[in-house]
């Protein structure tokens, strides 16, 4: 995991303001969710397995092309992504990149190259004297609800930086389960559920116990059906997003818990 440095936090505002969107990002449903039983993975399941590197970068790039055809349109050094995410902090008197920046350029690389599904997630086209010109394939799908919707505080508040791949995969998950539901509106997410977003069972729980250590979740036990399809009442963990919390609060400087 990342930090919030004074150089991380600077850069995610200005990647914010630069993105020209107002409030959020919206990916579709099957970036998570399968559509079918022969699907045996999502985008969001492949981007997981290859690490947090490669998962952080690609919804970053997707939150900085807003409009078709998806190029970003400033060319930056790949160190640039290495302080945004807050993976090394250079010095400006002589800023040689180190450990973070090499992270990067494997991610970039993964992300360039076809994933197990067949998919480049990026194209990187090389201008000379200049770096690499990056076009970001967002994922496909129907658009329409229910939508993945990410608050753009989620990184100018510098919450992206200080969570783990984990907690990453646990909240956009929570996301789309409670799409459109009020903040005070709680979910219980069944096994059947979880294995709709291919997530497992470790996972899930790990996950949860970091966004709860963040502020971000909050869980509670109530008498409730596992599905709307049941009239099965018992007590089982509801989940709540404190979104409030994450608009109005900056993120702790540092992880809250290791990997």
């Amino acid at each position: 995991m990342g930090s919030v440095t004074v150089t991380a936090k600077k850069l995610l505002d200005e990647a914010v303001k630069r993105s020209g969107r107002r409030s959020t990002v919206q990916l579709v449903e099957g970036f998570a969710r399968v559509q079918s039983r022969d699907d045996t993975s999502t985008g969001l399941s492949r981007l997981f397995a290859m690490g947090e590197v490669p998962l952080k970068i690609y919804l970053t790039l997707v939150m900085l092309t807003r409009k078709s055809p998806h190029v970003m349109y400033k060319i930056v050094p790949d160190h640039y992504w290495a302080e945004l995410l807050g993976y090394e902090e250079l010095n400006e008197a002589d800023p040689i990149p180190g450990s973070g920046t090499r992270r990067v350029k494997r991610a970039m690389a993964a992300l360039a190259a076809a994933d197990a599904a067949g998919v480049r997630w990026i194209s990187r086209e090389k201008i000379r004297g200049r770096g690499a010109q990056i076009e970001v394939t967002h994922p496909p799908g129907e658009h329409r609800a229910p939508w993945i919707t990410i608050p753009l505080e989620l990184w100018s508040h510098g919450w992206i930086n200080v969570m783990s791949a984990r907690a990453l995969y646990v909240y956009l998950c929570l996301r789309l389960v409670l799409a459109g539901k009020p903040d005070d509106h709680g979910v219980h997410v069944s096994s059947w559920d979880r294995d709709r977003l291919l997530i497992k069972d470790d996972t899930w729980q790990r996950g949860i116990i970091e966004l709860k250590e963040l502020k971000l979740v909050r869980c509670e036990v109530a008498r409730v059906a596992v599905d709307r399809w049941s009239t099965d009442l018992r007590k089982r963990q509801v989940y709540f997003l404190n979104n409030s919390y994450l608009k109005d609060n900056e993120s702790p400087l540092e992880p809250l818990l290791k990997k």
